[in-house]
This record gives structure tokens, C-alpha cells and sequence, in this order.
């Protein structure tokens, strides 16, 4: 890079190409601050060289998009890529290599935003070219497959999103091995999808393998190697190991205050995951001054409707509640909902979490019917989603028993705790806190009516 400086000048197409490149690297040492610099130069030339629309200042535009996205300024990323595909798509035509990446970088950014269908229609067309150019071996396809996964996965097409991935990792792994760090993102990737299929023996085995090949790829500090660490640490939750999750988050939380600062979206979502596991662990300050950065990096960074905002929010209002700030929590409670059902509509998975935890304050306040009719609503799209056996619906099973039992309608109650006792037993490893709970209640109530 300075041999081109100092031979060709700062603006020289060699110079750029020479930015961009050592823009690569320190992207991938987690120095998107630095790379960004580089990148910002690279553009300035390519403009000045070539003009908006050639291939090289797309691939600028697009390189400096995707530092952007690292440093969470999605709406510079959108607006660069945008060019990028008008561009591509100018000078390749709609089904090229080139203009599917394109599709697949922008994707990226509009789920990041929020904009589920409009990233899934630019995955699938993405997906197309790519299996009609190489195949639907090739590690390009493999990438396509999984970008779509994930979008599919915030959707809640997890059955759908399960078998994409697993085609992804089983390219990925012939093609580089298990060891490469593509195929320990893919194995992370997989594995928060089979969490939320209830399939948490799976998901901790690939999540480990994951943060095995980052540690040793990139070291403990990285961002990829943080992302792996929340990931497992959610997979620890649900098994109830709280300490080891409360390590593993507090090394995310770091890595990401070191790389990105405490406003960024990835940061706030670590702080959101380490609050509700302090909030497991009993810490309800810890755990609530974590999640109102969490709010606030939220609200600043997406606004208060999207779906990163409403699960700050929701964290947020059970923390109040167990602190007893019940209408604070419901208020809170009340925007997520609102917002679940305009991003998601009312039967998603996401949706059915919030009626729950709005159920529960409603409870609290003694609104029985209230919460008895979201419940309800929460029962159905679990049972809809993940099928009757799922961990996610024996959780609704035993919030609408519990409603139920204000109610005084202890027979229907105690078949519901049946139900999701029998579930938990077989779901959750022994000693598992939930499957104590629900044999409390299935005690408790056959006791009460004789049984």
C-alpha cells in the first residue's frame, strides 16, 4: 500500500485496490473502524476513476456496505448497496454471480432492519442464480442457503430453515472442513435453530464445536468469536446452567464494548442476553440496568417498532415485574406486542412470547380474563409452530394453568400441568428448575381435587 502511494498517488486505481485489500484483513481482525477509512478511500477513487456505475466502484460501494453493517449504520449500508445492485444489474444483468451477491449483501441489511420479506424475496432469487451458475454443491450456494435460513428463521419457518442448514454445514464441510471458520458460523447458525426446535443436546454440541474453531481461528476477543459465545450461553440458559451462560455472556459483552462500544445493536443485544440471565440468577438490578442501554441503544439505533426494540422492551417489563413495577412492565409489555403483530403478525412464535409475558403481568394485576384470553392465543401458535411436545408449548401449557387455577377451574389446570410436566421430563435434562415447577403443580393440584 505505500509503494502505491508513493508511486502512483492516493488516487490511483492501484492505490484503492490496495486500501481495500488491507481493508479485508482488518475486517476480519475485527478493526471495522480502520477498515471503514480504508474503504471510504477506495470509493472516493473508484468514483473519481471509473463513475458511479462501474463494476469496481460497486464492488467499493459494496465493501464499505458491508463495514457499515459491521459498525451498525444499516441505512449507509442500504443506500451503498442499493447502488451496488443497480449497478450490477446494469452491467451483468439480474441473473449473474455478481448481482446475486449483491441481492444476498443487501438481504443482509434489510433483515437487520427489520424488513423480513424484503430480505427473503432477494435470498430466494439469490439462491436461484447461484444453484443455476454453480450448482447446489458449491461453498457460494452454501452461503445463499444459509442467509435464507436465517431469514426464515426470524419468520418462524424453522422446519424450513433447519434443512437449508443443514445443507450449508454438509457443503461447508466437505468443501473446507469442520475446523474453517464458515463452517463453525454455519454449525452457530444450525444450532440456533435446532434451540428454538427444542433439539438443546444438538445445539450445544455444534455450538461448541463453533467457539472451539473461532477461539483458535481469531482468538478470544473477536466478534465472531463473541457472537458464539452468546450463542452457547443461550443454549446453557435453556438448560438451566446459568453460571456457565453468565461467563460466556459477560465475555461477549466485553469483546463487543471493546469492539464496537456499548451503543452498537450487537452490544445492546449482549446486554439484553446477559440481563436475563441475571435475572434467572436472582441479580434484578444487574439485570435491569443492562436492559435500559439495552432500550435506549435500541430505540436510538432501530426506532421503537422494530422487533430488536420490542424484545428490549419485553425483557425490560419482566425484570420490572419481578420487581413489582407492574405497570411499568405492562406499558412495556403493550408496545412489543404491537410491535410483534406489525412485524410478525399474530401467530409467530415471537408474537406468542410477548401475549405470554403480557399474560403474566395481566395476572399479577389480577385481570384474569385478560390473560386468560392471551394465553390462549399462545397456546395455539406454539401448538401450531412447534407441535404439541415442544418445550415452548409446555411453557404455555403451564401459564394458562396457572391463570386457570385464579380462575378456579383447577380440573382443566391440572391437565394442562400434566401436559407440560410429561414434556419437560422428556425434553429437559434431570434437575432441570422446570420440570421441579410443573410437578409442584401437578402435586399440588391432584391434592386439591382429590387425586
Amino acid at each position: 500500500m505505500q509503494s502505491n502511494e508513493k508511486n502512483f498517488g492516493p488516487d490511483h486505481p492501484n492505490t484503492a485496490t490496495s486500501y481495500a485489500n488491507l481493508a479485508l484483513v482488518l475486517q476480519d481482525l475485527g478493526d471495522y473502524g480502520g477498515a471503514k477509512g480504508l474503504l471510504e478511500k477506495a470509493v472516493q477513487s473508484a468514483e473519481k476513476n471509473f463513475g458511479p456505475q462501474h463494476p469496481t466502484t460497486a464492488t467499493r460501494y459494496a465493501n464499505l456496505a458491508l463495514a457499515l453493517q459491521d459498525l451498525g449504520d444499516y441505512g449507509g449500508a442500504k443506500g451503498l448497496l442499493e447502488k451496488a445492485v443497480q449497478s450490477n444489474v446494469k452491467n451483468f444483468g439480474p441473473d449473474h454471480p455478481n448481482t446475486a451477491t449483491c441481492y444476498s449483501n443487501l438481504a443482509s441489511v434489510l433483515k437487520d432492519l427489520g424488513d423480513y420479506g424484503g430480505a427473503k424475496g432477494l435470498l430466494e432469487k439469490a439462491v436461484q442464480i447461484l444453484e443455476k451458475n454453480f450448482g447446489p454443491d458449491h461453498p457460494n450456494t452454501a452461503t445463499s442457503y444459509a442467509n435464507l435460513a436465517l431469514v426464515l428463521q426470524a419468520l418462524g419457518d424453522y422446519g424450513r430453515a433447519k434443512g437449508l442448514l443443514e445443507k450449508a454445514v454438509q457443503i461447508l464441510e466437505k468443501n473446507f472442513g469442520p475446523d474453517h471458520p464458515n463452517t463453525a458460523t454455519r454449525y452457530a447458525n444450525l444450532a440456533t435453530v435446532l434451540k428454538a426446535l427444542g433439539d438443546y443436546g444438538r445445539a450445544k454440541g455444534l455450538l461448541e464445536k463453533a467457539v472451539q474453531s473461532h477461539e483458535k481461528n481469531f482468538g478470544p476477543d473477536h466478534p465472531n468469536t463473541a457472537i458464539s459465545y452468546a450463542n452457547l450461553a443461550l443454549v446453557l440458559q435453556a438448560l438451566g446452567d446459568y453460571g456457565r451462560a453468565k461467563g460466556l455472556l459477560e465475555k461477549a459483552v466485553q469483546s463487543h464494548e471493546k469492539n464496537f462500544g456499548p451503543d452498537h445493536p450487537e452490544t445492546a443485544i449482549h446486554y439484553s442476553n446477559l440481563a436475563v440471565v441475571l435475572k434467572d440468577l436472582g441479580d434484578y438490578g444487574g439485570a435491569k440496568g443492562l436492559l435500559e442501554k439495552a432500550v435506549q441503544s435500541d430505540e436510538k439505533n432501530f426506532g421503537p417498532d422494530h422487533p430488536n426494540t420490542a424484545t428490549s422492551y419485553a425483557n425490560l417489563a419482566l425484570v420490572l415485574q419481578d420487581l413489582g413495577d407492574y405497570g411499568r412492565a405492562k406499558g412495556l409489555l403493550e408496545k412489543a406486542v404491537h410491535s410483534d403483530e406489525k412485524n410478525f403478525g399474530p401467530d409467530h412464535p415471537k408474537t406468542a412470547t410477548c401475549y405470554a409475558n403480557l399474560a403474566s403481568v395481566l395476572q399479577d394485576l389480577g385481570d384474569y380474563g385478560g390473560a386468560k384470553g392471551l394465553l390462549e392465543k399462545a397456546v395455539q401458535s406454539h401448538e401450531k409452530n412447534f407441535g404439541p411436545d415442544h418445550p415452548n408449548t409446555a411453557t404455555s401449557y403451564s401459564n394458562l394453568a396457572s391463570v386457570l387455577c385464579s380462575l378456579k377451574d383447577f380440573r382443566q389446570a391440572l391437565v394442562l400441568a400434566k401436559k407440560a410436566h410429561q414434556i419437560f421430563t422428556t425434553t429437559l435434562p434431570p434437575g432441570h428448575p422446570d420440570i421441579a415447577l410443573a410437578k409442584s403443580w401437578v402435586d399440588g393440584l391432584s391434592k386439591l381435587l382429590g387425586e
